[in-house]
């Protein structure tokens, strides 16, 4: 049981840098492109990468919890 929760969090974290990685690459577009730092596509795009961000976080604590038991 242990190991499939372990490997359904590691699922969610390479989900969550998956989208990480996406939205970096699309912001570092947009800045390539002359976007300014104060634009709302830039703004939507900081508000999703924060959310994926909090997310893999808390599921790698999990991930670190659950590999110490």
């Amino acid at each position: 049981m242990k190991k499939l929760k372990m490997w359904l969090i590691s699922v969610k974290i390479e989900w969550h840098w998956w989208f990480i990685i996406r939205i970096r690459r699309k912001g570092n577009s947009l800045l390539r492109g002359g976007a300014a730092l104060t634009s709302q596509k830039l703004y939507h795009l900081n508000r999703r990468l924060s959310s994926h961000s909090t997310k893999a976080m808390k599921a790698q604590a999990a991930y670190n919890i659950l590999a110490k038991k």
